[in-house]
């Protein structure tokens, strides 16, 4: 399973880079807030929200630490779908996780 550290998803957002990051935390937790221009999608939604993803791109899926989203990457994986796993989630993305108004 490929995976990168929040540190490197951050490079990748401040060298406006296009990217396709999927929250896949449940409402309450994006209500604390999300990474800016991500698309939520709770994962227990995935497999219904399967048609939503293209295969000519590549998926950076995110959750509070990594544990969920690493599943998530692995089913999108078995759908041949380009997923990488963002280690640490939205943990690591800084101020204890809570606030992510900028970076």
């Amino acid at each position: 399973m490929k995976e990168i550290t929040m540190d490197q998803l951050k490079e990748k957002i401040l060298g406006n880079e296009p990217l396709y990051i999927i929250d896949v935390r449940e409402d309450d937790e994006v209500a604390l807030g999300m990474i800016p221009g991500a698309k939520h999608i709770p994962m227990q939604e995935i497999p219904e929200q399967l048609d939503a993803f293209e295969q000519d791109k590549t998926y950076y899926i995110v959750c509070a630490a990594g544990v969920r989203s690493a599943r998530v990457v692995a089913y999108l994986n078995d759908q041949n779908i380009d997923a990488v796993n963002v280690d640490g989630g939205m943990k690591a993305w800084g101020d204890g996780g809570l606030t992510y108004n900028g970076i």
